[in-house]
């Protein structure tokens, strides 16, 4: 009884709230408007992270990196769609966690052939990772997504900014803890169990997350990003999703075509049995790395911030 839920009726419920929400959107009576451009919207973004004194030193630089040239322009983008469709920031929010609870129901399904028959019953089941890797994906642009439509419409609120918060992280637990109940990270033949390394990354994270919190609370509102930015966390899981998931559909489509075909025999086992173990220690070293610079940045500016009430 409990499979039968989790397996079909736990897909359904969030497929039909998916459904609900895209409706209340769609018949919701929409206006025209006048959008800021990218630009201004990019420069009003950096205000409002502690960069309002040095807006156009920090536009220029942003617009050579990443997030300047190809993240925000995408988040931008994306909202203009969203609120075309009569969608909220807060239904954008819900949206995101919605897919991530179909990424953690998906890896947890995908994940029940990685001990089958690597070139004949594993690669049906492994390549759903393949689409799995683009839900991850776009739950990483809509955590953008939602602040992008407040900002553009002209209703942030501490309201909408707390429950966007709560949701990434319910979201950074869901695409990491959907690992444990699975044999993705147990080589029976070593004797290893590295789901330890799970609870590890989600430890690590919520640490850097809070970090940030404390920093931004104790009066430190200019910021730095690090590579630990859940956009990079994000990437990592997206790319690694994709490995797996990729080479699981080669060796399915090949077998449709040539069933007695070995060419991808040797690859295809090592996708499959080190992978996610490498994705979960690559990780570890971004997440480790990303806490002690950041301790550093912050003691720093802590420092500064005290000499300067003593004066």
């Amino acid at each position: 009884m409990t499979e039968i839920l989790f397996t079909l009726v736990f897909p359904l419920v969030l497929l039909l709230i998916l459904i609900v929400i895209f409706m209340s959107g769609i018949f919701k009576e929409k206006t025209k408007r006048e959008f800021m451009s990218c630009d201004e919207f990019i420069k009003d973004w950096l205000k409002d992270h502690g960069q309002a004194q040095k807006v156009d030193e920090q536009f220029a630089k942003m617009k050579k990196d990443p997030a300047g040239k190809l993240y925000m322009p995408i988040t931008y983008v994306g909202a203009k769609i969203f609120i075309k469709l009569g969608l909220s920031p807060n239904k954008v929010s819900l949206i995101g966690l919605i897919l991530s609870f179909f990424i953690f129901w998906g890896v947890i399904m995908a994940s029940m052939g990685h001990t089958l028959d690597l070139m004949t019953q594993q690669p049906l089941y492994g390549s759903w990772f393949f689409v799995l890797a683009f839900l991850v994906l776009y739950t990483g642009i809509s955590d953008g997504i939602d602040g992008s439509i407040a900002r553009l419409l002209d209703i942030k609120s501490k309201t909408g900014a707390w429950l966007d918060n709560i949701i990434d992280r319910v979201s950074d637990i869901l695409v990491l803890v959907c690992f444990v109940p699975t044999s993705l990270l147990f080589f029976p033949s070593y004797g290893l169990d590295f789901t330890w390394m799970v609870w590890t990354n989600i430890f690590l994270i919520f640490i850097y997350e809070y970090m940030r919190a404390r920093h931004e609370g104790l009066g430190l509102h200019e910021t730095k990003p690090f590579v630990g930015e859940r956009i990079t966390r994000v990437l990592v899981n997206t790319t690694f999703f994709i490995i797996y998931g990729s080479s699981s559909l080669t060796v399915l489509l090949t077998n449709l075509v040539n069933p007695s075909s070995t060419i991808w025999n040797g690859s295809h086992a090592w996708v499959v049995e080190w992978t996610m173990l490498i994705y979960q220690i690559s990780l570890l070293a971004i997440m480790v790395l990303s806490i002690l610079f950041f301790a550093k940045y912050i003691w720093k500016n802590l420092m500064k911030l005290e000499q300067a009430e003593i004066e």
